[in-house]
């Protein structure tokens, strides 16, 4: 008995330490969408940017943007940091030779509530006052 209760509290500390060091903000890998409108066109149409961001696993992501007449930037290859609330996504300047990027990193926050919902909020949003956002996983 004297020899399992030493090995059991080794057990228990793992498995305190697993359970209690895991990130709080765990968003799965996958794909999430956020489309941003802004000023009205002269057609009465707005113009808009549309984020999908592809969490490919817990340090790389892909961020591909598509805009209907608004200027945009930073799109590629980013690397991501799971931070205590939130992940902090910021733009690879070595995986993405020959692209810009102008907006000082980390460029794209994500975090999930404790009701399970994924927000964002990004330097690059450019309407806007710098809120969190609702992004809805697609893939």
């Amino acid at each position: 008995m004297k020899k399992i209760f030493p090995c059991l509290k080794v057990v228990i500390a793992l498995v305190s330490y697993s359970c209690f060091s895991m990130p709080i903000n765990s968003i799965s890998p996958g794909i999430y969408t956020y489309t941003q409108k802004g000023d009205e066109l002269i057609d009465g149409q707005k113009a808009s940017i549309t984020w999908n961001v592809n969490l490919k696993d817990n340090h790389n992501a892909i961020v591909t943007i598509s805009s209907w007449h608004a200027p945009f930037s930073c799109d590629g290859s980013y690397s991501m940091i799971n931070e205590k609330d939130y992940l902090s996504l910021s733009w690879s300047q070595e995986e993405n030779v020959g692209g810009e990027c102008e907006s000082p990193a980390p460029q794209i926050f994500m975090k999930k509530t404790s009701s399970g919902e994924v927000l964002i909020r990004s330097v690059l949003f450019p309407w806007g006052d710098g809120d969190w956002h609702s992004i809805r996983k697609i893939h």
